[in-house]
Parts: C-alpha cells; sequence; structure tokens
C-alpha cells in the first residue's frame, strides 16, 4: 500500500497559509516536540509558539506559528493559529517575519509576539534542524 501521507493545513483569521501533504509533522507543545505521521493516532493539542517542521517529498518545509490548535484525524492535520510564516529554508522564514515585522510597526503588541517568535525560531533552528546549521543563522 502507497503511503498518501499527512495532509497538513495551516490557518490564520486571514485564509490558509499552508496547505500540503507530508511526511511527518514536529510542533513545539507545553510539554516538548510532538511529533505526527501519516495514520497516528487522533490528536488535539495547543501548539507554543514557535516553529513547526514539515518534512515533504521535497525537502523540510518551515512553519513558524504563533502558537495555536493542532487537531489530527491521522489523514488531515489542521492548525489554527493568529499568525503563521511559511517558508522552504530558515532565510526565508526569517526574511518573512522581518517583512511582518516592518509591516506592523504601528502594532506593538504584535511587534513584540513576532520579536519573540523569531526568538524562539532561531533558537529552535540552531537546536535541532540539520539544514540550519550552516545557514549562517548565528
Amino acid at each position: 500500500m502507497v503511503d498518501e501521507g499527512l495532509q497538513v493545513v495551516v490557518r490564520t483569521p486571514e485564509g490558509c497559509v499552508f496547505d500540503e501533504r507530508i511526511r511527518s509533522l514536529r510542533a513545539p507543545s507545553d510539554t516538548g516536540q510532538v511529533g505526527l505521521r501519516p495514520g497516528s493516532e487522533p490528536t488535539a493539542l495547543l501548539v507554543e509558539p514557535g516553529l513547526v517542521l514539515a518534512e515533504a517529498e521535497g525537502g523540510l518545509r518551515f512553519v513558524a506559528t504563533a502558537g495555536g490548535l493542532l487537531r489530527c484525524d491521522g489523514r488531515t492535520a489542521v492548525i489554527l493559529t493568529p499568525l503563521a510564516v511559511v517558508g522552504r529554508s530558515a532565510e526565508a522564514v526569517r526574511a518573512e517575519l522581518d517583512r511582518e515585522m516592518g509591516a506592523s510597526r504601528q502594532d506593538l503588541e504584535l511587534r513584540a509576539v513576532l520579536q519573540q517568535l523569531e526568538t524562539g525560531i532561531l533558537q529552535e533552528l540552531r537546536r535541532s534542524s540539520p539544514d540550519a546549521r550552516g545557514a549562517g543563522l548565528d
């Protein structure tokens, strides 16, 4: 039987920012990193602000979120979050976070959340992503 993968959808109040079939997903929670694969047990959990890593056929996808709710039935995982930034590399996520910060200078609360998110993402990338180790994030 061919593995069809896990469909992952990330939604913000502005719309869907990520919708892709992946091999595995790793999301930060209050108890540590939670991993999901196709066929996993039904799951619902709170996602902490930080970096969700999605391993796709074409490589790793980086999905930075401001936290939220994740629910998974083994075939589809949906993350509902107030803010998400998606990229194919650590540099792309960082650039998108910088762009979001520049566009939201008037909203200090959002700016503070984005700065906290960027710090957490950079720490997570340095600690656990083999693709980011040589990406010049120091």
